[in-house]
């Protein structure tokens, strides 16, 4: 690890915890509105995913960006030592930006503007803040908007909750170390859809938790996960909301993979065609 702290900017760290911490330090520098995310996020703000039982090997880096940044964020990586995957780039560059470790050790995947998984989470306006990963909240939704949720997005969640404290409203709201249950409550109140599934996920979070309690975190998960289930419960409900919660699971009320990267295909396609031959 020493030997890796004294590598040039450009040269990529051989641990990729040191790496998450060299490109958002350097992201944080330039100004760029690029946060962490993923696993690694959460790895890096909350200290009982470092410990057992949540401790675990990494395969690579998730960021989400601004679209008004995403030709600084291909410079920046480049910069940063990354080979860009040039065919995935050039499809899918709306959306997504693809770059490989110089020897393939990982990878980074960055997303523009918005999550979109199960459920779309709008992340405009958020990606500037003072931290290195996405803001709590947003974070944490990550992972509860997973509807085929497993095991290691749960831990996630347990972990998140586990090391920072809940704030609705007030001066802790605005702290990057608290997760801001307003940004939950106000996403989930409007998409019944969303708000299904972050329930129920929190459900099995609390129940992850009373099983396998992070040891020495300053908070009890499972009390913070049922705090934010009664929060999302009690807030006022959109119009959209209580209309779409009549069908109910009727209709598929989350998108799976296969959904989302065909849309994916035919926006790159629609670019395609709009930029010309001559593109």
């Amino acid at each position: 690890m020493g030997t890796d702290a004294a590598l040039p900017p450009t040269v990529p760290a051989d641990d990729i915890g040191l790496e998450a911490r060299r490109l958002t330090e350097a992201a944080l520098t330039a100004r760029l509105d690029l946060r962490l995310m993923g696993g690694l996020g959460v790895w890096l703000t909350s200290p009982s995913v470092r410990r057992p039982p949540y401790a675990r090997q990494y395969q690579d880096l998730d960021f989400a960006a601004s679209s008004s940044h995403r030709l600084r964020v291909a410079a920046f990586f480049e910069s940063m030592g990354y080979r860009p995957e040039r065919m995935f780039n050039a499809l899918h560059g709306a959306r997504r930006l693809n770059f490989l470790h110089p020897e393939r050790r990982w990878s980074i995947d960055v997303i523009f503007d918005e999550l979109r998984m199960s459920h779309r989470i709008d992340l405009r306006g958020r990606l500037g803040g003072p931290g290195p990963t996405l803001d709590l909240a947003d974070l944490l939704l990550t992972k509860l908007q997973i509807w085929e949720i497993n095991e290691k997005d749960v831990g996630d969640a347990v972990c998140l909750l586990a090391d920072h404290e809940l704030a609705i409203g007030g001066a802790r709201s605005r702290s990057p170390e608290a997760i801001d249950l307003r940004r939950i409550t106000a996403l989930s109140s409007a998409d019944w859809g969303l708000c299904h599934t972050v329930l129920r996920n929190l459900g099995k979070v609390a129940e992850l938790a009373r099983s396998a309690p992070p040891a020495g975190a300053p908070f009890e998960p499972a009390a913070q996960a049922t705090t934010t289930l009664s929060a999302i419960d009690e807030a006022p409900k959109t119009v959209g909301w209580r209309a779409r919660a009549r069908v109910g699971e009727r209709v598929r009320w989350y998108e799976t993979p296969e959904e989302v990267r065909r849309d994916a295909v035919q926006k790159a396609a629609e670019i395609g065609a709009d930029a010309g031959p001559d593109a």
